[in-house]
């Protein structure tokens, strides 16, 4: 029988996760606990209003209670446990590549490994963010604290862009 995509019984037999993989995972789990704990400073230091939402030119243009940190808070923990959990489960990323037979495990290894780094760019991404809405608290300009959100995202789209591009060129030929 020709292997199907949505088959998932042929992942069990794949080769075991490196060092470095779970040197990545061990980082992210860490950068998470790091960066809950200076949530958690920030919050103690800010006012009662801070601000939450920033137009393009880098200007405040939206303002919301302190405890708007503890929901950003949620939100990325949440992102970096879908990007971590995805790295085992294949079936949470969705590139738009078919998975070639002859390079099947190149190709979910280099999946996993693109997740475990999502992983990581989330925390960074996070950490931009309290940046831009404690600038004041820690002592950054606000247009440089802000410039960091856009820098963080373009770091995103590059490492799915950069493994996408990998992936499909390790199976294009099979």
């Amino acid at each position: 029988m020709k292997y199907q995509f949505w088959d998932v019984s042929r992942d069990r037999k794949k080769k075991p996760i490196t060092l470095s993989d779970r040197l990545l995972e061990l980082v992210a789990a860490a950068m998470a606990v790091c960066l809950l704990v200076l949530t958690g400073v920030l919050y103690s230091k800010a006012p009662d209003t801070v601000p939450s939402h920033f137009n393009f030119a880098g200007e405040i243009d939206g303002w919301s209670g302190k405890e708007v940190y503890w929901i950003i808070a949620a939100v990325f923990v949440v992102m970096m446990i879908i990007c971590a959990s995805a790295a085992y489960n294949r079936k949470l990323v969705n590139l738009p590549i078919r998975l070639k037979e002859a390079v099947f495990y190149r190709q979910i290894g280099l999946i996993s490994r693109m997740c475990r780094i999502m992983t990581l760019v989330s925390g960074v991404l996070w950490l931009t963010v309290l940046l831009a809405m404690s600038a004041d608290i820690v002592g950054l300009p606000l247009e440089v604290a802000v410039s960091f959100i856009p820098m963080a995202v373009i770091l995103m789209l590059g490492v799915v862009l950069f493994y996408t591009l990998k992936i499909w060129w390790i199976g294009r030929g099979q």
